[in-house]
């Protein structure tokens, strides 16, 4: 019983990826301690000791370059809740709005959101990609947020109202007078 090329090769692709796709899930699987147990295996097993700096040498760090002092990594860029945050800690009125970029929808929607950021200084106005809605975790956390555009008014004693779809310029406008009388 002969298998015939075409059927042939297809398993023999299906294997190969198979192969990759373990390959890959072994190497990034983030476990370290496996690969510090294979280099302290190999360093103690058969290779020569490593070689003791000569006496009054300085120390070198492994580009070759004298050891100093180190440079402290530079800080992060700013978590994006952070000003979310500060405009509720300073109880304003916040509209926190999820979209994204192509759809008519969201494009209307934001068109809406900047407007009110326009008309009231009062208001404190945030706009981001629907992908980055878990930077937003401590404030969107318990909200549902489940599609695409979303609108969040949250009142100065912290509650909040999503609004999930199209949202016009005179619904939003109503929705943040309501948060600001609340």
């Amino acid at each position: 019983m002969a298998i015939s090329r075409p059927l042939l090769l297809v398993l023999v692709a299906a294997l190969g990826l198979l192969a990759v796709t373990t390959a890959l899930r072994v190497l990034g699987s983030g476990d370290s301690s496996a690969a510090t147990q294979s280099i302290s295996s190999t360093s103690s097993e058969g290779g020569p000791p490593p070689a003791a700096p000569p006496a009054g040498a300085k120390p070198r760090s492994p580009a070759g370059k004298p050891a100093g002092k180190v440079k402290p990594p530079k800080a992060k860029p700013s978590d994006p809740q952070t000003r979310v945050l500060k405009a509720l800690a300073a109880r304003r009125v916040v509209v926190l709005f999820f979209g994204q970029y192509r759809s008519a929808d969201d494009q209307a929607t934001r068109r809406a959101v900047r407007a009110i950021g326009r008309d009231r200084k009062d208001v404190a106005v945030f706009t981001a990609s629907i992908k980055n809605v878990a930077d937003y975790a401590r404030v969107v956390g318990a909200l549902g947020i489940e599609q695409s555009p979303s609108t969040i008014v949250i009142d100065r004693k912290g509650q909040a109202r999503v609004v999930q779809g199209f949202l016009d310029t005179g619904s939003l406008r109503q929705l943040v007078a309501d948060a600001r009388s609340s």
